[in-house]
């Protein structure tokens, strides 16, 4: 697997996942345990556009040939994905949020082990003429 190809697919979930926070907050209140009030409306469409920044960060970075250049952006999303993993795992572990919580805590596990390996990742050595 490519790291361009990661990032792309991890672009178009999270871009998938910024869509739901802004238009069908419902969802997102459900899946995570929140309760319903006013401001987790504005709370769900912050998120979402947290969650836009990074799919279009992603996103923008796709091109990018040369692995060490990229290596912040993969250990952003490495620390960024695991971090979401541990936290949705433990609201999970305390009774809250629904069954869809499952995916967004497997797809975390995934998209983190999948950056962490692309950090591991030897780089090929140029060789010269």
């Amino acid at each position: 697997m490519k790291v361009k190809h990661a990032l792309i697919f991890d672009a178009v979930v999270l871009l998938a996942v910024a869509v739901g926070c802004f238009f069908n907050m419902e969802w997102v209140r459900q899946m995570f345990g929140i309760g319903f009030a006013p401001d987790t409306i504005y709370l769900s469409q912050l998120l979402g556009a947290a969650v836009f920044g990074l799919a279009l960060q992603n996103w923008l970075v796709r091109s990018v040939e040369n692995l060490e250049k990229l290596r912040i952006i993969i250990l952003a999303n490495f620390i960024g994905h695991g971090g979401a993993a541990l936290v949705l795992l433990a609201n999970k572990l305390n009774g809250l949020g629904d069954a869809t919580a499952w995916l967004a805590i497997g797809y975390t596990i995934v998209a983190a082990l999948t950056f962490g390996y692309f950090l591991d990742r030897p780089q090929l050595k140029a060789k010269h003429a």
